[in-house]
């Protein structure tokens, strides 16, 4: 049982037998010193951990931790890391459009369930894209590699075009 665990199951302990004692004993004075006696034992117990916090001279912070590990929820993991995904997806479609590649639909393949975001591939569609005027002569998988690339640690041999 941990040292909170203890504490609290002290104080609901003392407060159920302050309960009991005052059921069971008659309205007399007696019974309001023991209420008064009961008072301050619970008031101790509810400050006992403050003493020995302070009696401590080597107080560590990680005590008050039992466990060192840290655990990863895999749906608040997934959930960011998908929210992840989309806003790289965004930002390198909206390059590319800047860049004068209208159209241009990009796809990352990742595992959303690892502590660190790794894009495995990048898929390309180049079946709606429209070129702008002023950027006929430029060179498309080059630039939208590199627009990739601005955004995602990823590999030219991991990227593919779908035309």
């Amino acid at each position: 049982m941990s040292g909170v665990s203890a504490w609290v199951l002290s104080i609901v302990g003392i407060i159920v037998l302050s309960i009991v004692v005052d059921l069971i004993l008659p309205k007399s004075s007696t019974a309001d010193f023991i209420k008064n006696i009961f008072a301050y034992v619970i008031i101790i117990v509810i400050i006992s951990p403050i003493f020995s916090f302070l009696s401590n001279k080597s107080f560590n912070f990680e005590d008050l931790f039992s466990k060192n590990e840290i655990i990863l929820q895999e749906d608040f993991l997934s959930t960011v890391n998908k929210q992840l995904v989309n806003s790289l997806k965004s930002k390198i479609e909206v390059d590319t459009q800047n860049n004068g590649l209208l159209g241009v639909e990009v796809g990352l393949t990742a595992d959303i369930f690892e502590k660190k975001l790794k894009i495995t591939k990048v898929s390309v569609d180049l079946k709606k894209m429209v070129i702008q005027d002023n950027f006929e002569h430029i060179n498309i998988k080059t630039s939208i590699i590199q627009s990739i690339q601005k955004y995602v640690e990823i590999e030219k041999e991991f990227i593919v075009f779908y035309e």
